[in-house]
Formats: structure tokens, sequence, C-alpha cells
């Protein structure tokens, strides 16, 4: 058997049992999931009322800079209807000032109505930072419970890194390269057993001359997947 071959065997299973442990340490358990997902929600929630605030507050500061520019236009019209010099320049006057008053009433209504939206919104807002304080609470405490149930989890991540360095390490810099380029292509699977004289990955029957070259030692390709073969040496 190739010694590379083998050594990169034992790679692989390192590897594969290194991406299960990983993948534990990501994956949230069934309890802090739910408690998660409901402080995730809460967040969301309180992000639209602030985000809903804003957009009131810019629409009240709108209303009430057009409101001051209508006020003073109507200030304007008031003293010039003291300047008249006819009853048509007063009626004309007169009718600029009740068109200002209309606009100045309207105004004043939006403004009044986008305040008590903003402080509807806020109130809603306090409420839901008041209700989610609990929340967090529960939610630290089950994220921590979670992290100290990894602890063992995070040692053993440690331990295959260092083997599976330690591995490659005593590989050839080529075969190694070659290694990582088919298992980040293959699913995370490069080497494979030849089994009933076939590739236990892709089903390929392994001709008789590549029987041959897999006795000698070669480091050999199916010709199916393009996989590292692997025979498992006999038992001593």
């Amino acid at each position: 058997m190739n010694n590379d071959v083998e050594k990169l065997w034992e790679l692989q299973t390192v590897l594969t049992q290194l991406n299960d442990r990983e993948r534990q340490l990501t994956t949230k358990p069934e309890d802090f999931a739910a408690i998660d997902r409901e402080w995730q929600a809460a967040n969301e929630d309180m992000t639209k009322l602030e985000q809903q605030i804003e957009t009131s507050s810019k629409e009240r500061r709108r209303v009430e800079g057009e409101l001051t520019d209508q006020q003073e236009l109507l200030k304007k019209y008031q003293g010039q209807l003291m300047q008249v010099k006819n009853q048509q320049q007063y009626a004309a006057a007169w009718k600029e000032i009740d068109a200002t008053r209309k606009q100045v009433k309207e105004l004043e209504d939006a403004d009044l109505k986008a305040m008590d939206d903003v402080e509807a919104l806020q109130k809603q807002l306090d409420d839901r930072r008041g209700g989610s304080t609990e929340l967090k609470s529960r939610w630290d405490a089950a994220h921590e419970a979670w992290q100290s149930s990894l602890g063992h989890l995070q040692k053993e991540v440690a331990k295959l890194r260092e083997r599976a360095a330690s591995i490659e390490s005593q590989v050839p810099p080529r075969v190694k390269a070659e290694f990582y380029k088919i298992y980040n292509q293959r699913q995370k699977l490069a080497v494979v057993p030849v089994a009933a004289e076939s590739c236990s990955a892709c089903r390929t029957r392994v001709r008789p001359q590549v029987s041959q070259q897999l006795k000698r030692g070669e480091l050999v390709h199916c010709e199916g997947c393009h996989r590292i073969l692997y025979v498992e040496s006999p038992p001593s």
C-alpha cells in the first residue's frame, strides 16, 4: 500500500470527524433555538418600530417646516391687507389670506396627527423594550448553558485540528494539494476504498491493470469519478 494514500485516508477520516464536531459547535440545541427565535423576533419588531418612528418623525419635521413657511406667508398677506387702495385689491388680499389660512389649518392637523403617530409608536417601542428585559435574561442564561456544554467539543476540535496538521506535514505538498482539490470538488470525499473490485463511490469497475498498479503501491485515481483509490492493508 502506498504510504501517502494511507496518510491521505487517515487525514480524510480525521477531517470527517472534525467537520462533524465543528457542525455540532454551531448547531443550536432546540431548547436554545426556540428562545433564540423568540428573541430574534422581538428584536425585529423593535427594529421595525424604530424605523416607523424615524419615518413619522421625518414626516413631522417636513410638515412643521412647511407650516412655518405658510404661517410667515399668512403674516405677509395680513400686512399687505393694510396697504390695499381699492375694493378689488382688498378682495384679492382676502382671497390669498383665506387660502393660506386653510393651508395652515391642514398643516396644523397633519402636524398633530404626526405627533400622535410618533407618540403611539414610541409607547409601543417602550412597552416592547420593557417586556424584552425578561426575555433577554432567559436568552443569556440559555446561551451561557449552551456554550458551557460545548467545552468538551471545543477541546476535541482543537485535538483533531492538531492531528490533521500533523498528518498533513507527513504528506508531500504536491500530493496534499491534489488531495484537497478532489476533497473540495467531490463532497469532501477524496479517498475511497475499493470494494468488490469496484470504486465504492461511483461503482466503476477497477480494471486488472489498475489493480496491479494498486498492488505496486502507486497512487491511482478512479477512472470514473477521479477520486484516489484506497485498498486496505491486510491485517497483520
